[in-house]
């Protein structure tokens, strides 16, 4: 990221857990939701709290 933008913890959060379900969608797992939250850095409930977005 540029030093010029600056992103502030719950946006970054917000994306993260937006990305999981874009690529998750409607039929997943817990163990496919655990791999892809690893993958961005966030846990499983972080991900659950923004899942409506």
């Amino acid at each position: 990221m540029h030093a010029e933008f600056k992103v502030d913890p719950t946006t970054e959060l917000k994306h993260k857990a937006g990305c999981v379900w874009k690529l998750l969608g409607e039929n997943y797992t817990k163990d496919q939701l655990a791999v892809y939250c690893a993958l961005y850095g966030i846990t499983t409930e972080e991900a659950l709290l923004w899942k409506s977005l």
